[in-house]
C-alpha cells in the first residue's frame, strides 16, 4: 500500500462533494445516450439493457472516476464516458450475479431482478451487450488520447476477468468454508468489489495525467474504501430490510463473512476507521475522501 502524500502533490482544482452530486444527472443522461434506440417494435434488447443500466442508482463508480480525474488536476468531464463504461460493467455484473444459477436474487434497485422481469435469456444477452458497450464506449470516447485508451481498457479488463469480478463471483459461489478465513475473505472482497473501484480511480487518474505519486495515493485510497464498501454490503445483507436497500437480503446466510469472523460491532468499527484511513491515504481532507466517507455512513451503518 502506498504511503500518504502531502496535499500539495495534487495541484489541480478539487471537485466538491456538492458538485459531485450535481454530476449525477449528467451521468444518467449520458448513460441513456450511450445505449442505442430500439430498431422497431420487436427490438427489445435496448429496452432490457436500459432497464439494467438506467434504473435508480448512486453511480458511485463514474462519480469516483470523475472525482479522481479532477483530484489530480484534470477536467472531470473528460472522464464522463469512461465512468459510464465502468457503470456498464458494474450493471453487467449485477445482472449475472442475480441469475438463478448464481445468487438467485429477486430484487435489484427496488425493482424485479432483470431475469424476473424479462427472462433469463434476455438477462444473459443484456449482460453481454453491456460488457461489449463498455469497451466500445472507451474506444469512442472524445478527448481521450490513443495511449490513454489502451491504459483504460487494460484497467477495465483487469477488473473483470481473472483479477476481478468473474473470478470473485466464481470463488464466492464455490469456495469451501475453510477457504473463507480472513486472508481468503480479503482476497475475495478485493476481487468482487475493490477491483472495479480501482479501475474507476486508475482510469480517472490516467485521463487527468496523474503523476505516479498521485496514482499510488488513489490506489491506496481505493483499496481501503473497496474493502469498506464490501463490509457495508455484508452488514446490509445481515441487518437491513430489502425494502430499505432495494435488493434481497440474507443472500449470504449460508456463507461465512466478516460478520461471522468479527461480529457486527467490530465490522462497524472497521468501516468507521476506513473513512479516516482513506483520508490519510490521500494526504488529508479532500472532497474525494469526504464523498466516500459519506457513502459508507449512509449505508445503514451506525458510525
Amino acid at each position: 500500500m502506498a504511503s500518504a502524500v502531502s496535499p500539495s502533490a495534487f495541484s489541480g482544482p478539487i471537485l466538491t462533494v456538492s458538485s459531485a452530486t450535481s454530476w449525477l444527472a449528467t451521468i444518467d443522461r449520458r448513460l441513456g445516450q450511450l445505449i442505442p434506440e430500439p430498431d422497431g417494435a420487436g427490438d427489445i434488447l435496448p429496452h432490457v439493457v436500459r432497464s439494467a443500466l438506467c434504473g435508480p442508482g448512486k453511480r458511485v463508480r463514474p462519480v469516483m472516476a470523475m472525482m479522481a480525474c479532477e483530484h489530480v488536476g484534470g477536467d472531470p468531464a473528460d472522464a464522463l464516458d469512461f465512468g459510464c463504461a465502468v457503470e456498464m460493467m458494474h450493471a453487467s455484473s449485477l445482472v449475472l450475479d442475480d441469475l438463478p444459477c448464481m445468487d438467485d436474487a429477486s430484487l435489484r434497485r427496488g425493482a424485479p431482478a432483470l431475469h424476473r422481469a424479462h427472462g433469463e435469456d434476455a438477462a444473459v444477452l443484456a449482460s453481454i451487450a453491456l460488457l461489449n458497450q463498455a469497451f466500445a464506449t472507451i474506444l469512442r470516447a472524445p478527448d481521450i488520447r490513443a495511449d490513454q485508451r489502451l491504459a483504460l481498457l487494460d484497467a477495465l479488463t483487469s477488473a473483470v476477468g481473472f483479477q476481478g469480478l468473474a473470478h470473485g463471483q466464481m470463488r464466492d459461489l464455490r469456495d469451501p468454508a475453510e477457504a473463507r478465513d480472513e486472508p481468503g475473505l480479503r482476497r475475495l472482497n478485493h476481487l468482487k468489489t475493490t477491483a472495479l473501484f480501482l479501475a474507476a480511480l486508475k482510469g480517472g487518474a490516467e485521463i487527468g495525467d496523474a503523476s505516479p505519486e498521485q496514482e499510488a495515493a488513489l490506489i491506496a485510497f481505493g483499496e481501503i474504501m473497496g474493502f469498506a464498501f464490501q463490509l457495508c454490503d455484508d452488514l446490509q445483507d445481515r441487518t437491513a430490510a430489502a425494502e430499505d436497500i432495494g435488493k434481497d437480503v440474507g443472500q449470504d446466510r449460508d456463507q461465512r463473512t466478516f460478520l461471522d469472523l468479527w461480529g457486527v460491532d467490530e465490522v462497524r468499527t472497521r468501516i468507521r476507521d476506513a473513512a479516516a484511513q482513506a483520508e490519510t491515504a490521500l494526504g488529508g481532507p479532500c472532497a474525494l475522501a469526504d464523498y466516500a466517507a459519506g457513502l459508507v455512513r449512509s449505508a445503514y451503518v451506525e458510525l
